[in-house]
């Protein structure tokens, strides 16, 4: 039997309801509006996750109740910051302990994983976002694209700016809809 890599999804389900919670509480914090659609990203801040691709594409778009939230660290984080800097729609998280990512992925509507490689061979965050009912957003070079994400999410082409534009602006198309 073809075995995928699996994270443990029971971990991330919410049947109480208290991470959903945690997470509007967090929001609320973050000042992000209840009305707003909120794309996450959360990982190591490094060239390969192509964090600096998804900026771009996001600042592309000119909608006021979209948000883009980076959860993470690494040698990309000072370049990211100033990238975002002239957009108050971006907000950053320090990198977030494993037991906290059940809240974390709930601070987003979609998650999205722009990876370019080389050396993302699936993408386990993938995984864990849908396992929280997330929808997602993720690049060709992810192992997961083509085994995992069918109609819960959208594939692109990496390094391609205008296509990650184009599947950001069709998830925020309709919150419903997500």
């Amino acid at each position: 039997f073809y075995a995928a890599h699996a994270v443990e999804n029971e971990r991330f389900f919410d049947d109480n309801g208290q991470y959903e919670q945690k997470a509007t509480a967090w929001k609320k914090e973050l000042g992000i509006p209840e009305h707003s659609i909120v794309f996450l990203f959360a990982g190591k801040l490094e060239p390969k996750k192509d964090p600096c691709l998804l900026i771009e594409s996001f600042k592309a778009i000119d909608h006021p109740d979209l948000r883009l939230l980076i959860a993470g660290n690494g040698v990309l984080e000072e370049e990211l910051k100033k990238a975002a800097s002239t957009d108050k729609r971006i907000l950053f998280l320090d990198f977030q302990n494993q037991q906290q990512m059940p809240v974390v992925y709930r601070l987003g509507d979609v998650f999205v994983l722009p990876s370019k490689g080389p050396g993302e061979t699936w993408g386990l965050s993938i995984n864990e976002a849908m396992a929280c009912s997330r929808a997602v957003i993720v690049s060709d070079r992810c192992g997961c694209a083509k085994e995992l994400v069918k109609e819960n999410g959208i594939i692109f082409t990496a390094q391609n700016s205008a296509a990650l534009t184009v599947a950001m602006k069709e998830a925020a198309s309709s919150k419903e809809h997500l």
